[in-house]
């Protein structure tokens, strides 16, 4: 270990030594050789990066770029560092044109400089990078350029051209990768013979437990029992992370904990910027102990005093259960790690994969049904999950403590899936015996024709049953006088029927890429009266015109506006008329002003001189 490296960590982090492979991974990076570090959440990767960082800058090596995904886990770390003294920056689309112009003036004296993947692909930005001398890369979070991992972030994709334009040495830093993800790590990111540092990942301070309990209320009521059980929820008991697969999971089960006297705090990415601050300030605060929460929780979250993380459902892959759970007992007091299983959770977590899941998402998801359904140590299950090797028990898990409860809980958990099974295969047997009589299916027909347009054989289904599911309203079915009509008929006896009219030729299928029913002989659109002039169409955008609605579209989709929030049409024609060059021209513009153009002024800056 070098000198100046244990100078760094004493002086610096006031640490005495070198913890679980920290001391191997900041030798190789500063040996210039490029480096994979795998330690488990709370296991120290920071370090890793940032005392080579320091040392580098120290003796004139340059500073280290650090690829990060999220503002929130930028701006903590550099926070955390000026506190030691060290100067570090972040550039992100949050800063004010103060903070930023104050950001760019301190680029060449920082030792580390925070970027997201977004922000370093911008040429301008990997421009203003390379003038201050860059020495090393080190990427945070790289398991989010595995499209088999769990947190895959696209603009990660990039990395691997855009970091070697400095050929300096590059870190690839996670917590969640199992040995497949680790490869793809280094593949896609080109690294050259890396040193590979894989920490132990047991955490022999938390206790790992697994319940097998259906139903959203007694799952809730569970919770409030593990907090009530710990003594948590109180300020100054320490924390809670309650975590749940989906947003509207996350209210109601916080409502329902609020109903039992919990004082709780919820957060998803659906809720406002304001309220997802507010939320996680109580929370920081301790003023609300209790969160109730989405995945979009926790990356970058380091309270050391969380004395319980939650699963009120299965997340989709074991990787992301660890990484969560992870979050717990971080100041290395004992912490409890439960996951409330149900076998609703199989459904949900198909829902969220969609028709087309990720690479590698069937795999997570098996993984975690073991984890959920195993009666053996779990702390060994998630280790051996993580690096391959078997590994030795922990003493402190339920499985450790009582294995014999876990087995016949997990016996009965199988028992009750099995009848479920067997109930609904019964259930869809005489389901799909029923027939429509010819009443039953003029109705349908009546259905059809009385839609604006052609629409999916399920969705009609839905409608004639009566459904008032989100895709349901936002075609307008409620509102169809038949909506309910046959509501006490199965959905599948109602596609069967749909498919038999479409066979006898009453009804027709439109569409190609993603067919639709419609009735027979009449038109999908009526024709237009006679003398009737057709709207003129917009003209088509060319040019930086179609680059400035580009930009538009992708900012609106990242921050979830309408597009006119971003800028209106008539703010959009006046910059590719006008071509600004500086913040002030932009800003005199009709609908930019101050806010605008600290929000969006250089990047449209930059797109108009690419443009020009």
């Amino acid at each position: 270990m070098t000198a100046p490296a244990l100078d760094v960590l004493r002086q610096v982090f006031d640490h005495d030594g070198f913890r679980g492979g920290q001391g191997e991974a900041v030798d190789a990076f500063l040996a210039g050789r490029d480096v994979q570090v795998l330690l488990p959440t709370g296991g120290g990767k920071s370090v890793c990066y940032q005392v080579p960082a320091i040392v580098r800058a120290r003796s004139g090596g340059g500073a280290t770029v650090v690829v990060s995904p999220l503002i929130a886990l930028m701006q903590d770390q550099v926070d955390a560092l000026r506190d030691k003294g060290v100067v570090a920056v972040a550039l992100h689309s949050q800063l004010d044109r103060e903070a930023w112009e104050a950001a760019r003036q301190e680029l060449r004296h920082a030792a580390l400089i925070y970027v997201s993947p977004e922000r370093l692909a911008q040429p301008a930005n990997r421009r203003r990078l390379a003038e201050v001398g860059i020495g090393a890369v080190a990427i945070d979070e790289a398991h989010c350029i595995s499209q088999w991992g769990h947190d895959f972030r696209p603009g990660y994709l990039a990395l691997d051209a855009l970091v070697r334009e400095w050929n300096v040495p590059v870190m690839a830093l996670t917590a969640t990768a199992t040995p497949s993800v680790m490869a793809e790590i280094r593949d896609r990111l080109g690294l050259r013979d890396p040193v590979v540092v894989a920490g132990s990942f047991a955490r022999p301070n938390l206790r790992f437990h697994v319940q097998h309990v259906q139903g959203d209320i007694a799952r809730d009521t569970e919770a409030a029992a593990w907090l009530d059980r710990l003594g948590l929820g109180r300020k100054g008991a320490g924390r809670a992370v309650l975590y749940a697969a989906t947003r509207k999971r996350v209210v109601d089960a916080a409502k329902r904990l609020k109903a039992l006297g919990v004082s709780v705090e919820h957060y998803h990415a659906g809720r406002s910027a304001s309220a997802r601050a507010n939320a996680q300030q109580r929370f920081a605060d301790g003023s609300r102990a209790v969160m109730v929460a989405t995945n979009a929780f926790g990356m970058g979250i380091d309270h050391p005093d969380v004395r319980l993380v939650l699963h009120l459902q299965a997340p989709g892959s074991l990787e992301a259960y660890y990484q969560e759970a992870g979050r717990a007992g971080r100041d290395g007091d004992d912490a409890h790690c439960v996951l409330l299983y149900s076998h609703a959770d199989a459904r949900t977590q198909a829902n969220l994969r969609g028709k087309t899941p990720a690479p590698g998402a069937e795999a997570g998801w098996a993984a975690l049904q073991d984890y959920a359904f195993g009666a053996t140590c779990r702390q060994a299950a998630l280790e051996t999950w993580f690096t391959g090797r078997p590994a030795p028990t922990c003493g402190t898990c339920d499985a450790c403590i009582d294995g014999a409860t876990v087995s016949d809980g997990v016996r009965q958990a199988r028992d009750v899936a099995a009848a479920r099974k067997a109930t609904r295969a019964a259930k869809a047997k005489a389901d799909a015996a029923v027939q429509l009589d010819a009443a039953a299916l003029d109705t349908v027909v009546a259905f059809v024709d009385g839609l604006r347009k052609p629409l999916g054989k399920r969705l009609v289904a839905q409608g004639l049953r009566g459904s008032k599911a989100a895709p349901v309203k936002r075609k307008g079915l409620v509102s169809h006088p038949l909506h309910g009509a046959l509501a006490g008929v199965p959905e599948v006896a109602l596609l069967d029927a749909l498919d038999g009219l479409l066979e006898a030729g009453r009804l027709v299928r439109k569409g190609r890429k993603y067919p639709t029913v419609w009735v027979a002989d009449k038109a999908v659109r009526p024709k237009a009266p006679a003398g009737t002039a057709r709207a003129p169409r917009r003209p088509r955008r060319t040019g930086l015109e179609a680059a400035l609605a580009d930009f538009r579209t992708r900012e609106a989709r990242r921050r979830r506006w309408k597009p006119y929030q971003v800028f209106p049409d008539a703010t959009l024609a006046a910059i590719a008329a006008a071509r600004p060059a500086t913040l002030a021209e932009l800003e005199a513009l009709p609908g930019m002003g101050p806010t605008r153009v600290a929000r969006f002024g250089r990047d449209l800056l930059d797109l108009i001189a690419r443009d020009g």
